[in-house]
């Protein structure tokens, strides 16, 4: 039987009683051998209990490692890890009605002069990084990532995440090339580089919605009050203050027209640093069985690591 993790084997044989516990596949288990005779235990009843009980304390150890925080990995200082799986059908509009103004006012509680302020810096950014302006390219636009396709936060490492998830609320402003375009800026150089029509650029910010104060585990605490994965006390979420990351583009997503999708990666700017967010992200279509209707399925994974590039600065 399984029991959280746990699995319990029971054999029995003819000579004696053998109890086996260990990992497997990085899960605990405990093997034990009951000897019979004649359709009989030969385990006598005072022996019975402790022997069980000690197997149950010793395997119990496996309740406590599953529901461990994830570790952050060498050289890093934080990993953070998004899936979105959401199904829902494009033809009803979303119950929150204009993305862009749901995102930018009613998830980061911005006013009109707060959001012209963030176009402002999307423009600045895309210009200074790409040579993008409003002579070569279309206006950024403001844009909110419809919640129906079920973005979650599923690891922050030295953070217990349940198993649900946080939701993320994604949105920002973003440039849609309607032609091919020679890029410049620090990204293009003088020379310059030309991306195809439907390339985009993006400047926004994701919310995780923490939805417990559990979310800090004891890997993330020290008795001298200093995170060993640098996250300061002062910058833990609380229920009430969602994590906040913003991310702007590192290059052109160019997006895949056979295979409908596109791969990105962008800098990353969190509470605890600088890093780099990167992944794919190709939507599917499939059937509703039962209404025959044609419904979209979010296929995203989004990967950050903070710092960027740590394990090679670790081996030089």
């Amino acid at each position: 039987m399984r029991h959280k993790g746990i699995c319990f084997r029971t054999t029995h044989c003819q000579d004696k009683c053998q109890a086996e516990i260990g990992i497997r596949s990085g899960v605990h288990y405990a093997t034990v051998r009951w000897p019979r005779k004649g359709g009989k235990s030969m385990i006598k009843k005072k022996y019975l209990a402790p022997f069980i009980l000690a197997v149950l304390l010793i395997a119990g150890a496996g309740v406590a490692y599953a529901a461990t925080s994830a570790s952050t990995p060498g050289g890093f200082d934080k990993v953070v890890v998004f899936m979105a799986a959401g199904q829902y059908d494009p033809a009803v509009p979303p119950a929150e009605g204009d993305l862009a103004m749901w995102f930018h006012k009613d998830i980061m509680g911005r006013t009109d002069a707060d959001i012209d302020m963030t176009k402002e810096e999307a423009m600045t950014y895309f210009d200074e990084t790409f040579g993008l302006n409003t002579t070569n390219s279309p206006e950024p636009v403001a844009y909110g990532v419809d919640p129906r396709n079920d973005d979650r936060a599923y690891i922050i490492s030295g953070m217990e995440v349940p198993s649900e998830g946080w939701a993320v609320r994604e949105g920002g402003f973003m440039v849609n090339l309607t032609e091919e375009t020679t890029l410049y800026g620090t990204w293009g150089g003088e020379e310059g580089k030309t991306v195809p029509a439907g390339s985009t650029f993006v400047y926004g910010d994701y919310s995780i919605n923490v939805t417990s104060m559990d979310n800090v585990s004891p890997d993330n605490e020290s008795p001298d009050n200093v995170s060993p994965d640098n996250v300061s006390p002062t910058v833990t979420p609380t229920p009430a203050e969602p994590i906040i990351i913003h991310f702007q583009s590192v290059e052109p997503i160019v997006p895949d027209m056979v295979n409908n999708g596109t791969t990105f990666r962008c800098t990353a700017i969190a509470p605890w640093g600088e890093g780099i967010a990167q992944g794919i992200s190709y939507p599917q279509t499939v059937t509703d069985n039962a209404t025959g209707t044609n419904m979209t399925q979010a296929n995203s994974r989004n990967v950050q690591t903070y710092p960027a590039y740590a394990p090679a600065a670790v081996m030089t």
